[in-house]
């Protein structure tokens, strides 16, 4: 039986703009024979139960998240699991290693790709954009980011996330942030740091928590070959290779990649290694898996996306979110035979459905306003109560007093816009005496 690995589709030339996803396509690629497996770009975490990618499934039964995946692989495949050959120490320093990747590591990865401004702006919510279908992609990518930014709150480095200006991006010149409900905030006093990028005004603490992160992985493999042994990479090598290869992205401020190259340099060399031990693989480096078994996607309905539209746009609700994320994930799920559904989902998706239509209409409404704060202009003729050519004020009295123009009848038409029309017929000009 095939085995369906669910996962976030490709970014940054690499298989996946998902660290756990990209981990879970190279050990696949590693362990499990080509026509034994197939990849799907859902880009949907309620694909599955447990709305987490990557997901596998496999005789009508999902698993998600990486650990679980590779452990349910080494059960119901024929292959023996890499973790296996592990010692008592070696499966605790697993276990910590993989800790420190999901917290440290994916706060490190949170502020590269998702906190910093310029990246976000100009990397990121592009690639998210290629990835989703409208209108998901006003939805989805702002809730990743808030996810992201929620991870890096206990740094202190949270202020990273001012959504700077699109010009202040390109131009470089000091950054004018906005409310969240769009009024813009103005700038603080011109001086050294405000011409600085927030990358830029934090490079220090950055770098220093850079160091820090990649100095346990370092220390970690030492001189061997990957990070617990010389013979074969375990589960631990293809998960520190899925964050240490989307750290190597060349964003518009780098510091992760700079650090690494310059002070671990053993650690590009891991990354390396994995990489090329990977059936198919490039010998440039340069993404991955060469050519893993995509599947076709089937495009999802109108009513599907805007289903995943409402849900979205329920979860962003203060207060409100919260409890319907967790209804929504705990209180509907599909069975294990795909044939048999909650009786409920039928209504629930139609709901969805009639909620998304308001909400993207309401959304396309709001757009065609004009910004909050913004002056409103209104133009409307001034009322004339003159007749003839004093209708046109001074200029018209001056002209009516002379005797080549005199009075006359004509109609001056009100229309939305304003449309006068003036026919004058001259009078006989009296000779000289």
């Amino acid at each position: 039986m095939v085995f369906e690995l669910h996962v976030w589709g490709p970014a940054f030339g690499l298989s996946s703009i998902d660290p756990d996803c990209l981990a879970a396509i190279a050990y696949f690629a590693y362990v499990v024979p080509r026509e034994d497996w197939i990849l799907s770009a859902s880009n949907d975490v309620s694909v599955c139960p447990d709305h987490i990618l990557p997901a596998l499934k496999h005789g009508g039964i999902w698993t998600s998240g990486y650990a679980n995946v590779v452990s349910y692989l080494a059960k119901h495949h024929a292959s023996r699991s890499l973790d296996d050959d592990l010692t008592p120490l070696q499966r605790a320093d697993s276990l910590a290693c993989a800790s420190f990747l999901a917290t440290r590591g994916s706060a490190l990865l949170a502020m590269s790709l998702y906190v910093s401004p310029a990246t976000w702006a100009k990397l990121t919510r592009p690639a998210y954009s290629s990835l989703l279908p409208f209108p998901l992609t006003w939805t989805v990518p702002l809730a990743i980011r808030a996810a992201a930014i929620e991870k890096v709150e206990h740094l202190g480095l949270g202020h990273l996330a001012a959504e700077v200006d699109n010009a202040d991006l390109s131009t470089g010149t000091p950054a004018v942030t906005r409310t969240s409900t769009g009024f813009i905030r103005l700038p603080a006093r011109l001086g050294p740091s405000s011409t600085l990028q927030p990358e830029q005004a934090s490079a220090i603490r950055l770098q220093s928590l850079a160091g820090d992160f990649f100095s346990v992985l370092d220390e970690l493999r030492g001189e061997k070959r990957f990070l617990l042994r010389d013979g074969q990479p375990c589960s631990l090598d293809f998960l520190a290779y899925g964050y240490l290869k989307l750290m190597q992205v060349q964003t518009p401020y780098p510091f992760l990649d700079s650090v690494m190259r310059k002070s671990h340099g053993r650690l590009v060399g891991f990354v390396d290694e994995v990489h090329s031990s990977l059936p198919s693989a490039p010998g440039d480096g340069a993404g991955g898996v060469e050519d893993p078994p995509w599947q076709s996607l089937v495009p999802a309905g109108a009513v599907g996306v805007l289903g995943r539209f409402a849900d979205g746009v329920l979860e962003s609700i203060p207060s409100a979110g919260d409890s319907w994320r967790r209804w929504r994930r705990g209180g509907v799920r599909d069975r294990a035979d795909d044939k048999v559904k909650d009786p409920n989902q039928l209504v629930l998706t139609a709901g969805k459905a009639l909620l998304g239509l308001a909400a993207l209409g309401g959304g396309l409404l709001f757009r065609s306003l004009s910004p909050f704060g913004a002056d409103t202009h209104r133009f409307e003729p001034e009322k004339q109560d003159q007749t003839g050519l004093l209708r046109f004020g001074e200029v018209g009295a001056m002209l009516q007093a002379l005797s080549v123009f005199p009075p006359s009848s004509d109609t001056l038409y009100h229309t939305g816009n304003v449309d006068a029309t003036v026919e004058v017929q001259p009078s006989a000009i009296a000779p000289p005496v």
